[in-house]
């Protein structure tokens, strides 16, 4: 397997001959010596590459880690790629054209070569300590956030100082000349998962959408290659993030900077792993390559501002944005259903000169992520990101919809050797999958279903988990994770391994997650299917539901954990309430029906005013013969807490006497002034045509027939029935003939039995959002900052939404990190730095939900 793996010595030899090949395209140039004399080599890749520094460029990094292999392999593949491809690929020369690519293949040649000839597993360099230990950590050598470790023999011994190194210093010196780089990305294996550089405080740096979108634009890169869905996660701080790293170093001289882990182990199997992934991380390293020229630091354009959505339904989304005036310029919109989404092609929404865009036909009570950048069309350049607009959709008129959260003592994990399961719940993680260490594990999740109506009908559901970390867990290509719910009738104690691992399960839900697919740091979602969604329409008689995660329950050849590590939203290591599992139901509940049979059936001529007949169609002349139905609204239910679900009339043919050729329609019209006439009715103002035609063929095979009212008729009856307290429709005629007499139908009786009916079914459900919440305001509390709000005097009040956003007032009570949800009224910044500008915004919810506008309070301008 080692003989497949190239050394060190031939990795040069390779850019050697590359640049003796291609010296326009290649250069190679050594930039330091190791402990034991081996050069340090970069090589620099562009078209006229005497030119590298006057373009934007990329810088690569490999294999800081002496056991971590894809970093070498990776940068010679990329190379002989662009050799292969140089001649004839556009897109690659294009690139090349604007943009240098700089590869530092191996950062820590001494510690490649020890690990490949004597210890496998060997991470460090291999600088001879004082103490006669050998090593340091390169990456915990970089000057951000170095911390001193006295430990020599600690894999992540730091060193004596920061850049103690003759690595470390050659990237610093490299990196500070080089200041035309743009983004740098550092190989590491393993986990499949991008982690952008960190500031270090808990709350997001203004170019964090870029660092989350280049890396998930990678992400989708790998996706399309091969299937493998790659996380993205920056950490929470300050708990647990890495110190002295290059990520961050180079992310402080302004480059969008990435640590990339590859893999699922640091030296896999070449042939059945390692060759895939470097296969798969090629059209990833072409993205970014291609975004180095957009963040060029002294001539980019600049990130679009106030990126907002004004206005948001059931079905759509309208967005604006501030920007400068400039003909050259045009914007690109893109749509995601994930937080970490990406921002391709694939889903780009729209194009547009103007400031504002309108995004339609959505489903209702659905999240959604929006992106937005600048284009200048003359010179070929994109901005930064806009900051992301979140939103979600308002139920559908006659839906509810509910985010619902565990209780902390509900959220856990039950293992089968640890002692301590009692302990594992509303604390630390859910660890789900089998460990030498832990055994079995499986996760446990119940939710409490009382503040969802009994008589609820549950139309669709979805359950979604946050996975926190598969890289210390050492998950391998193998397994799969899935959830079930469970019968919590035959559980005694949650905490217990053997009742949960025994549990019975009513139904899994969805499609398992495959280990290629489980990404770090990406929410996994599991949407119920129409027989989930039964089991869980009789937990609502119960009043709960529980759910059990599970995963593999063997271990791989030679392998002693296969776990996956999943966010519990409690805790001093969660991520808080943005981060805890959910329960996101949407559903409607039994509609009531109003019934109206018309108050009066009118047949105008143009012979006379018929009020005992319903007849439609053509006198003897010629002269068309219009039905006028009248029904009463005035008994209609309150609109303000009514949503008419459906609306229809129902009419029945009492006597046919017409050919095949007629056609019957109804239209919804404007009342008449004065007395009716048959001119008014037959230059009448149509406000819509109801429902389909029907034809006499069709009443000859069924006497019955329906109208149906669509949305916007529904609108407006009501808006008429708010004027006049009616509503007024007329029955007309046409024919293919283009002269037809002596034709017509009945439609109605001459006893009144059989009137038209107009059927009204609605739903009780309030309209109008509750009042705003009052005198918000700030305090620092412990070193915290605190929230409160006085509650609003409204009876649909049932809550408030918190919402934070360091770039702008939040638009929607989901356009930033939300920091509570509940009657109470105060809350605590808990992870948030007290001293950086920030907006709050709360958002009173009822039901539904409908929600206030924002109040809102900006800090430390």
């Amino acid at each position: 397997m080692r003989e497949q793996y190239s050394s060190y010595n031939e990795c040069v030899e390779f850019f050697n001959e590359a640049q003796k090949s291609r010296p326009n395209l290649f250069k190679v140039q050594t930039i330091g010596k190791t402990w034991e004399d081996r050069d340090i080599v970069a090589v620099s890749i562009t078209k006229d590459v005497d030119t590298n520094k006057d373009k934007p460029a990329l810088f690569y990094t490999g294999t800081i880690h002496a056991r971590e292999w894809i970093g070498i392999e990776l940068s010679l593949s990329f190379a002989k790629y662009i050799l292969e491809h140089i001649d004839y690929d556009p897109q690659l020369n294009a690139i090349l054209d604007r943009t240098t690519l700089y590869m530092v293949p191996c950062a820590n040649p001494d510690g490649f070569e020890y690990s490949r000839k004597h210890f496998s597993f060997w991470r460090k360099n291999r600088r001879k300590n004082a103490d006669g230990s050998f090593g340091v950590d390169l990456n915990r050598n970089f000057e951000i956030g170095f911390t001193p470790n006295k430990d020599t023999t600690s894999n992540v011994y730091s060193g004596p100082f920061a850049f103690s190194e003759p690595e470390t210093a050659a990237l610093r010196d490299f990196v500070i000349e080089h200041k035309n780089i743009t983004i740098a990305l550092d190989y590491h294996s393993q986990g499949n998962v991008f982690f952008p550089a960190h500031n270090f405080i808990h709350e997001d740096a203004e170019d964090a959408i870029d660092l989350n979108l280049l890396a998930g634009n990678m992400a989708e890169e790998v996706r399309k290659e091969s299937g493998r869905e790659y996380g993205v996660h920056m950490g929470k701080p300050p708990v647990h993030l890495i110190s002295g790293s290059g990520r961050e170093f180079y992310y402080s001289l302004g480059a969008l900077s990435l640590v990339a882990e590859v893999g699922t182990r640091n030296i896999s199997d070449y042939k059945e792993h390692m060759s895939e992934n470097i296969d798969e991380n090629i059209p990833a390293l072409m993205f970014a390559l291609g975004e180095a020229n957009n963040y060029e630091k002294d001539d980019s354009i600049p990130r679009v501002g106030n990126f907002i959505a004004t206005s948001v339904t059931s079905r759509e989304v309208e967005l604006s944005w501030e920007y400068i005036d400039d003909e050259s310029l045009y914007y690109e919109i893109y749509r995601s259903d994930k937080k970490k989404g990406y921002a391709q092609t694939s889903n780009r929404i729209g194009m547009t000169k103007l400031k504002t865009f309108t995004d339609k036909n959505l489903p209702a009570s659905t999240n959604y992520y929006y992106y937005l950048r600048a284009v200048c069309k003359r010179r070929y350049i994109k901005s930064a990101f806009a900051q992301m607009c979140a939103v979600r959709t308002n139920p559908a008129d006659n839906m509810f919809s509910k985010i619902l959260y565990p209780a902390a003592d509900k959220i856990g994990y039950v293992g089968e050797k640890t002692k301590k399961n009692t302990e594992h719940f509303g604390n630390n993680s859910v660890f789900v999958g089998i460990s030498e260490k832990k055994g079995e594990c499986y996760g446990v999740c119940g939710f409490s279903l009382s503040t969802i109506p009994e008589n609820a009908v549950i139309t669709s559901a979805c359950i979604s988990f946050y996975p926190m970390n598969r890289v210390a867990v050492q998950i391998e290509s193998f397994g799969e994770w899935r959830v079930g719910q469970i019968d919590e009738r035959g559980i005694d104690k949650i905490d217990s391994f053997d009742e949960i691992k025994n549990a019975k399960i009513l139904s899994y839900i969805d499609r398992p997650t495959s280990s290629p697919q489980l990404a770090q740091g990406v929410w996994r979602k599991y949407k119920f299917a129409n027989q989930e969604i039964e089991v869980l329409q009789k937990s609502l008689k119960r009043r709960e539901a529980c759910f059990r995660m599970e995963g593999p329950t063997s271990l791989p050849l030679s392998r002693a954990s296969q776990m996956m590590q999943w966010d519990i939203g409690y805790g001093k290591f969660s991520g808080g309430l943005s981060y805890r599992p959910k329960l996101d139901i949407s559903y409607t509940i039994n509609e009531a029906k109003i019934d109206l049979k018309s108050s009066s059936e009118i047949t105008v001529s143009k012979e006379a005013i018929d009020e005992s007949k319903l007849k439609v169609g053509y006198d003897n002349n010629g002269n068309q013969e219009y039905g006028y139905m009248e029904f009463d609204l005035s008994n209609l239910p309150e609109m303000d807490n009514t949503v008419i679900s459906d609306a229809y009339i129902d009419i029945e043919a009492n006597k046919v006497n017409a050919l095949n050729e007629l056609r019957f329609h109804i239209e919804m019209i404007i009342p008449c002034e004065g007395e009716k006439s048959y001119e008014k009715i037959k230059d009448r103002e149509i406000i819509e045509r109801i429902g389909y035609d029907v034809s006499v063929s069709d009443i000859k095979d069924s006497s019955k027939h329906r109208f149906v009212f669509d949305k916007h008729a529904i609108g407006e009856m009501l808006k008429n029935a708010d004027q006049t307290s009616k509503a007024v429709f007329v029955i007309s005629a046409s024919s293919q003939k283009s002269f037809c007499k002596s034709q017509d139908v009945s439609w109605c009786d001459t006893k009144r039995v059989k009137r038209p009916s107009l059927v009204i079914n609605y739903i009780k459900k309030r309209r109008v959002a509750p009042e705003c919440v009052e005198n918000l305001r700030h305090s620092i509390s412990d070193g915290i900052i605190k929230l409160e709000w006085d509650i609003p005097n409204d009876d649909g009040y049932q809550g408030a939404i918190v919402i934070k956003n360091p770039f702008r007032v939040p638009c929607s009570p989901y356009d930033g990190q939300k920091l509570y949800g509940g009657m109470d009224n105060y809350t605590y910044d808990n992870y948030g730095d007290k001293n950086i500008h920030k907006y709050y915004a709360v958002f009173s919810y009822d039901d539904v939900p409908n929600f206030s506008k924002a109040q809102f309070i900006e800090i430390n301008q």
